[in-house]
This record gives C-alpha cells, structure tokens and sequence, in this order.
C-alpha cells in the first residue's frame, strides 16, 4: 500500500494581527504554506472543518491572511466551502484524478505542440537545463528541488506557448494533484522515471516532433494516472475516500 508520507508542519512566527500592506502578500503565503503542511502530514484530516478564527489565533495573524490562503486551496481544490461558507479538507478521488489526467492530456499535448513551434533558443536551453537539474535532484532524493525544477520546465514551456488561459487551467490542476503525489511514497519512487519522461519530452519540444510529444504526454500522465489511483486506493480505508 502506499501512503502519504509525514512531514513536520512548518512553524509560523507569531506577528502582529495589524497587517502592513507591504506585508499582507509574505503573511497570505505564510498561512497557505502552513496549511499545506498541515494537510499533507493530515495534521488536519481530510473532511474536517478548518476554523478561520481558530487558524488565525494560532498562527497569530488576523483573518485575513487566513481567508486569502483558503482561497487559494480552494481554487485548487485542496479544500472546499460547505455550509455557511465553511471550509473542509478535500480528498481527490479516483473521479477526480480521472478527470484531472483527461485535462492535462488536452491542455499539455495542445500547449506543448505550440511551445515548440515558437520556443527560442534561451527557452530551450533552459528546458534542457532544467531537465537536468530534476534528474539531478531525483539522484539525490531532493523532493523539494525536483518540484522546484519541474516548475521551472513547465512555466518555461507556458511561456512559449503563449496562451495564458490554458496555461493557468494546466498550471492548477497539475498542482492539485502534484501535492499529493509528490509527496508520496510512490512519488518519492518514481522521481527518476518522471524525470526521464520530461527529458523526453523536452528533446521533442526542442525538435519540434510533434508526434513525439504527443506520445510522451500521453506516456507521463498515464504513469501519473496510475500512481494516483494507487495513493487514492491506499488512503480510502483510512480517510473514507470514494471512488
């Protein structure tokens, strides 16, 4: 079985509920960063109702921060508002992994077909360098420096595709599901092979093989598809995930 693997929850300093405007942004971050730790150690359980009041008195912060890092998981699916505008922890389900992999098969093979037709030469060699930083990091076990670089590969295709609505529609579905992936066991395991399929792709973005593309999209999200599945099925008996 494969499961969420723990990780300490960052520590917040306490500061002044009184937000600068100049600090607002960082503090909103702070939160969001918190949350996040929180929610894949299962610090705060899937289904359980997340108290704005409680989070922003322990955190130290005022509401507001606490209102904006929601948000933002929530548009990204980590949690969802119920009653009264209430937030929970939201759990993929194999629906949702289903649905998400469609998507990115659409919007990846369309925005990396057109990233090769006008990526320059900086931009390639930047998705060549950045290719070799997450195989790099894969070596290493570092998780946190192949999400770093595989950021930087994908922001650097986005940009030579050019087309921002898609870009934020792939951008946030691949979050929602990287950050519990990543952060698996399987996740863990599989950075090699992941790192591998992106060279792959980025040698076809770079020779502006259109078929290739295709078929290494299709080759990456079906391997993502199937650790997901894997990771949902494991944490259903614990966390009554439905299928």
């Amino acid at each position: 079985m494969i499961f969420i693997q723990r990780r300490e929850v960052m520590a917040v300093k306490k500061v002044s509920a009184k937000l600068d405007p100049k600090t607002s942004e960082s503090l909103g971050a702070d939160a969001y960063e918190w949350l996040i730790a929180a929610i894949t150690s299962f610090r705060i359980p899937t289904n359980s109702q997340i108290s704005e009041n409680k989070l922003a008195a322990e955190l130290g912060v005022s509401r507001t921060p606490v209102r904006e890092a929601l948000k933002r998981l929530e548009t990204e699916g980590i949690v969802k508002r119920g009653e009264a505008g209430r937030f929970t922890v939201a759990m993929l389900t194999a629906k949702d992994v289903d649905e998400a992999m469609d998507l990115l098969i659409l919007c990846d093979t369309y925005m990396f077909q057109r990233a090769a037709k006008y990526i320059d030469n900086a931009g390639a060699q930047i998705l060549k360098e950045s290719a070799v930083s997450m195989s790099q990091s894969a070596a290493k076990g570092d998780r946190d420096g192949w999400i770093a670089h595989d950021k930087i590969f994908h922001e650097t295709i986005m940009r030579a595709a050019n087309n921002e609505m898609i870009a934020e529609v792939s951008r946030v579905t691949r979050q929602r599901i990287q950050r519990f992936w990543a952060r698996s066991v399987s996740g863990a395991r599989d950075l090699v092979t992941c790192s591998e399929e992106h060279t792959e792709i980025a040698q076809g973005i770079i020779g502006k093989d259109m078929n290739a593309i295709k078929k290494s999209v299709e080759d990456h999200l079906g391997h993502l598809r199937g650790n997901m599945h894997e990771i949902v099925a494991s944490m259903a008996p614990f966390f009554g995930t439905q299928g």
